[in-house]
């Protein structure tokens, strides 16, 4: 492969990844979102509503859909580093697996 399909496909993944982040950010927090700002943001990430689409579904511009995905996506980071609500659970989920595999060894 060369260095343009590296890229484009380290690129794909890396937004992958980012989704899935953010997904698993939103459904602990999501209830410290306004009611708006869960609206726009589960239209664009989960409903894959494009940017327009939003906009007109919303009775705002892009540019509005934009900075409240954005402002989403930074409020999202902001609790999880204040919280660490996500890191616990994926520490406590490897402990639960790790006893489940030493319970089957038995």
């Amino acid at each position: 492969m060369n260095d343009s399909a590296n890229k484009k496909k380290n690129t794909r993944c890396d937004i992958l990844e980012q989704r899935v982040h953010y997904n698993i950010l939103y459904d602990f927090y999501s209830p410290l979102l306004t009611d708006r700002q869960r609206k726009v943001y589960e239209a664009i990430c989960f409903s894959d509503y494009s940017f327009t689409e939003a906009a007109e579904l919303f009775g705002i511009s892009k540019q509005a859909v934009s900075i409240i995905v954005r402002n989403v996506m930074k409020k999202l980071d902001s609790l999880e580093s204040k919280l660490h609500f996500s890191v616990t659970v994926e520490k406590l989920e490897a402990k639960i697996k790790k006893l489940e595999s030493k319970e089957g060894k038995k």
